[in-house]
């Protein structure tokens, strides 16, 4: 892998028996927790064990170490902690897997550069979280749009946002990707 965004499609050799496993918790309205943190709260998440399948997977094929990961449920107008942000103080790359079938086109990933500053990302955590609440003041560099079992992987350090602002889809039929945070060297 390159240090960017890089992008796997057909992630996972079996996503349907992955959705198939994940029917019961989807279903139930609990099993997706707010986590609050001095910085920001963070609601729609279900966290995962380390050794479960994506994790495991994700270390396979980057040879890094996953320290995190969760399911994120974000359907529209959930009131979220920040727009553009960077994930820095999470670990040094990021992953996200899609795991709606049918997202809206307009749905993803999105990249950006911070206009007074010329610059794609930050080591230092929340540095523009404030600025980031809205896109003015930031350029669009890229989009990665969203697919089922499509997997994203990028430097934490990159300032990037969901490309929906208000996300999308209600309970069940929300936006639903995992988000998987890890350490180690995974770029050549």
């Amino acid at each position: 892998m390159t240090r960017g965004v890089n992008v796997f499609d057909d992630f996972l050799n079996s996503p349907g028996a992955y959705m198939r496993n994940l029917c019961g918790l989807l279903r139930d309205p609990a099993a997706f927790r707010t986590f609050e943190f001095p910085e920001a709260t963070f609601h729609g998440i279900h966290l995962v064990a380390l050794d479960s399948l994506v994790p495991a997977h994700i270390a396979a094929v980057t040879g890094g170490t996953p320290s995190l990961s969760f399911l994120r449920r974000s359907p529209l107008h959930q009131v979220e902690p920040h727009f553009i942000h960077s994930d820095v103080d999470m670990g040094e790359w990021s992953a996200i897997l899609y795991l709606n079938a049918e997202p809206p086109e307009e749905d993803g990933t999105a990249f950006w550069t911070h206009n007074p500053t010329g610059t794609i990302e930050s080591s230092v955590p929340h540095e523009r979280s404030i600025e980031g609440k809205t896109a003015m003041g930031w350029s669009l560099r890229k989009v990665v749009h969203a697919k089922f079992n499509r997997l994203l992987i990028f430097p934490s350090s990159y300032f990037h946002s969901r490309a929906i602002f208000e996300n999308w889809g209600n309970s069940e039929n929300a936006r639903l990707t995992q988000i998987t945070f890890g350490t180690g060297d995974i770029f050549a």
